[in-house]
């Protein structure tokens, strides 16, 4: 009995070693990926950037289900930010995107928001496409 006791304590550290592997991966990638030049730009002042938010799988590519998870997104990403230095410059129903002003406290809430945010990088003006 002694021996069987023994063999299931160390499979049961075997797995418990495994799981925290796994965990420590899934949190690794959860982490928003910041665009170095945003934090470059928050030191100087506050930065125009868009925040990319990460929906739950399965989300739907397009329709209603797809626009209500974005949505859900949005609200619980601002509700977050709530009390720091940001602006919402634009929000959008059918792409998982915010774009923002914010301040560097704005950028450190946002770093922490592996849930809902996937990167944020600066927003760039783009000339209009050239017709064809």
């Amino acid at each position: 009995m002694l021996s069987r006791r023994r063999v299931l304590v160390g499979g049961a550290a075997l797995l418990l070693a495994s799981l925290r592997g796994r965990v420590a991966r899934a949190a690794s990638r959860d982490t928003p990926v910041i665009d170095p030049e945003v934090r470059a730009a928050v030191v100087k002042g506050p930065a125009r950037v868009l925040v990319e938010l990460r929906l739950p799988d399965p989300v739907p590519s397009a329709g209603p289900a797809r626009e209500q998870a974005i949505a859900t997104a949005r609200q619980a990403a601002l509700a977050r930010l709530a009390g720091t230095s940001y602006r919402l410059v634009r929000q959008y129903a059918s792409v998982p995107l915010l774009a923002l002003e914010i301040g560097p406290d704005a950028l450190q809430v946002l770093e922490g928001m592996g849930d809902l945010v996937a990167g944020v990088r600066t927003e760039r003006a783009r000339p209009p496409a050239a017709p064809r």
